[in-house]
């Protein structure tokens, strides 16, 4: 099988059914800019998009030629791949030989433009809740208009698949979807990778040229994600294309005019970025026309549950594992979770159990659990119950006898008394009394 693969002429990669890279060619490498050994610890589905697909066209008995996005060393590209299905002793598939050509450089233009296909829309966000709802229904509304769109939200609240199906929606939905983040690309690069510049602009430059993200938007949306991260010489030049409608690659003293629609994003409040000098204040308002804030996942939480079982299904079958069971209690304290990572960690929580085939909490709620369990099973008389309130107040006051008194309506010398009754260890720096808990079943729940 090395020979033979060594004998192909383009990059060959053979991987088995679960997308394990086992064997490559020496050109395969270069091709797509990794190292020999990154490439053999790669997942098929890392490299191609679609490797579901290819992978359930080929068990099918189908034979396999496109040109199919790929993820070469972090630059999305396209390839036409080969592949075919590779038989064991039983005549069953058990391999898959995949094989790469790079496509003549006119169509490699037009699978760039083709990159810019929105993939989301608004029937496949997940989310049910009266506020959500309330958002896809504004996001529709304004999807057809010419104006620009600001999108606010933290990290992990979906503001790229929000754009998408806000494109996907609109007229523009079969003209060109291309997404920018500001804060991925060098400064000394960004101006080049917006506008594009002319043949021989700059040292290094390629021959010919090269077009812009804006140009290849044209006639469709651009997404600028983290705009918040653009620097202000940056600004002022976004800020000209906003209102003139024409950009001006470097090196060139033409003006191409453009017609693209541009909705932005950010995690910053631009407010106080603006108040601190980084933002200018007169692009805010050529952007923030249509604002749109997307809520943190804890001011929706009943889509926690949903949100949950939705990754349960697709990381399951993504890992080709089967799902976890989450017993309702333990449903109750990711609903009570803040998820700061929000819809993001989330979807990495659902992987971390799917993986190891065990339900996980946050980690600072680990302990919160096992002093439950204690309440629950122990805490059966006044006073107990008494015991774990004042545990509860002292906490809060980080273990301040007075405040704690004052709080729960008593003198310092009664609570003393109840501290020394209840056998209260005020050394304890957290007055979690865990060694009470001696369950030993009631405590592993917490890595179960």
């Amino acid at each position: 099988m090395i020979s033979f693969i060594e004998e192909v002429l383009e990059g060959a990669i053979v991987c088995n059914l679960s997308g394990n890279v086992e064997l490559i060619n020496k050109r395969i490498p270069d091709m797509l800019g990794y190292k020999k050994l990154e490439l053999e610890q790669m997942k098929a589905y890392n490299i191609i998009e679609g490797w579901e697909q290819l992978l359930s066209e080929i068990q099918s008995g189908s034979l396999l030629s496109e040109e199919l996005k790929v993820n070469a060393n972090k630059n999305i590209s396209y390839l036409q791949v080969s592949a075919y299905p590779l038989v064991n002793e039983e005549s069953k598939i058990d391999k898959i030989l995949m094989v790469f050509k790079e496509v003549n450089k006119d169509r490699k233009l037009g699978k760039r433009i083709a990159l810019g296909q929105a993939v989301y829309d608004f029937d496949k966000i997940i989310g049910e809740s009266e506020k959500f709802a309330e958002i896809i229904d504004y996001g529709k509304k304004i999807a057809d208009s010419k104006s620009t769109i600001l999108i606010t939200g933290e990290s992990g609240t979906g503001k790229e698949v929000f754009a998408q199906s806000i494109h996907n929606y609109s007229s523009r939905k079969d003209k060109p979807f291309v997404a920018v983040n500001c804060g991925a690309i060098p400064q000394n690069l960004i101006e080049s990778e917006f506008f594009g510049y002319g043949e021989g602009a700059f040292t290094g430059a390629k021959s010919g040229g090269a077009v812009g993200k804006f140009q290849l938007a044209n006639g469709g949306t651009i997404f600028l994600d983290e705009i918040g991260e653009m620097q202000l010489d940056m600004q002022i030049k976004l800020l000209r294309v906003i209102e003139e409608k024409v950009i001006n690659p470097i090196g060139s003293t033409k003006n191409i005019p453009i017609d693209v629609r541009i909705i932005a994003a950010t995690n910053k409040e631009l407010q106080k970025e603006i108040e601190k000098g980084t933002f200018r204040r007169d692009l805010y308002y050529r952007l923030n026309v249509l604002p749109m804030r997307l809520p943190a996942l804890r001011e929706r939480k009943e889509d926690i549950p949903i949100l949950i079982g939705y990754f349960m299904k697709k990381v399951s079958k993504h890992l080709n594992k089967k799902k976890v069971e989450i017993p309702s209690h333990y449903m109750s304290r990711f609903i009570e979770y803040s998820w700061p990572g929000n819809v993001r960690e989330i979807e990495n929580a659902v992987e971390l159990m799917i993986n190891t085939q065990r339900v996980h909490l946050p980690d600072h709620q680990k302990s919160e659990v096992c002093q439950d369990l204690h309440e629950v099973n122990n805490c059966l008389t006044l006073d107990c119950n008494e015991r774990q309130h004042i545990i509860k107040i002292l906490k809060k006051f980080n273990k301040n006898v007075t405040l704690a008194a004052k709080t729960l309506d008593i003198g310092r010398n009664t609570l003393y008394r109840k501290i020394e009754k209840y056998k209260i260890d005020l050394t304890d720096t957290d007055l979690k009394h865990i060694e009470n808990c001696s369950n030993t079943e009631q405590c592993s729940v917490l890595e179960q």
